[in-house]
């Protein structure tokens, strides 16, 4: 029971799509990704949110804590639910029902929506029966999808068409997983799965690297090749041993190092002719890739 004489204040104020008064966030991000939507909320202090919202037909929301602190009061008719959230810690809310809560403050959550469209898909995909719900034990941890949501709130941070296959990715990934371990979802069977015919490897590969199309998404890759989403990056990760994003990022990389080679370009020029989002980010990409900085790269070619 929390003492009345240290109780927070209560936040006033308007409200956002999930109940929050957003003046009262340190970080506030919302990046929607066809059916299937990501937010970032984070709040530093204690002060008291009173979270009411009637039930709706927009699907599911998925809370996964990034650090240890938080707790609320959830109201399910006449049972009250105290929940103390740590790292790795979930929450599963089905938004076709009222949802009441007293939150208090010291949170920094991902929030993943899912729409029934998401599921219908993920399941056509799948080839098995829809997924009829998610639901998760109340004091429920989850590390594999506490590592997802930290490598997706890493990429939220850094914007560019190659992040955005990142993300599209990512957010397959999390919604499999979610289906799997919360819903009703039959795991694959690894045998089952395809390859891409020559003609839409090649396909798929001009499109991914086209710099024309900025920003061209997994989907109307997947949608080129007559291929859903799903297939689609199994696949093309079976025939290369790359995902999509992976493998762009190594061509784009190669790119680089050729246009430091051969010209004199500066590395924020390159940077934007090769699609990344600014130097820094060719910097840590390459890096990785070649082994070394673009600038001990350049020093080490005179």
């Amino acid at each position: 029971m929390i003492s009345s004489a240290f109780m927070p204040n209560v936040s006033t104020g308007s409200k956002d799509s999930l109940g929050c008064v957003s003046t009262n966030l340190r970080r506030d991000m919302q990046v929607d990704n066809g059916d299937i939507t990501f937010f970032r909320k984070c709040m530093d202090t204690p002060e008291l949110e009173r979270i009411a919202m009637p039930g709706c037909e927009r699907g599911f929301l998925v809370g996964v804590s990034l650090r240890s602190g938080h707790r609320r009061k959830i109201f399910r008719g006449p049972q009250t639910i105290d929940r103390r959230f740590r790292d790795h810690s979930i929450y599963i809310r089905d938004f076709a029902e009222d949802y009441r809560a007293d939150l208090y403050g010291n949170f920094d959550f991902l929030l993943v929506e899912l729409s029934h469209g998401f599921l219908n898909h993920l399941s056509d995909e799948h080839n098995v029966p829809p997924v009829q719900g998610l639901t998760c034990a109340v004091e429920q941890e989850d590390i594999v999808l506490g590592h997802l949501a930290r490598a997706l709130t890493a990429s939220l941070e850094t914007t560019g068409p190659i992040n955005t296959l990142l993300i599209e990715q990512l957010g397959v990934a999390i919604g499999t997983h979610l289906s799997r371990q919360y819903g009703n979802l039959q795991p694959t069977d690894e045998r089952a799965r395809g390859t891409l015919s020559p003609a839409c490897s090649a396909r798929a590969k001009e499109m991914l690297l086209d710099d024309s199309r900025d920003g061209v998404s997994i989907a109307d890759v997947a949608r080129a090749c007559n291929l859903s989403r799903g297939y689609f990056i199994r696949a093309f990760a079976k025939e290369t041993g790359q995902t999509p994003h992976q493998w762009v990022l190594q061509r784009r990389a190669e790119q680089a190092r050729q246009l430091m080679d051969a010209t004199n370009m500066t590395l924020s020029s390159i940077a934007a002719s090769c699609g990344f989002a600014d130097q820094s980010h060719l910097s840590r990409v390459f890096l990785k890739i070649i082994g070394m900085s673009p600038s001990a790269w350049r020093r080490r070619a005179q």
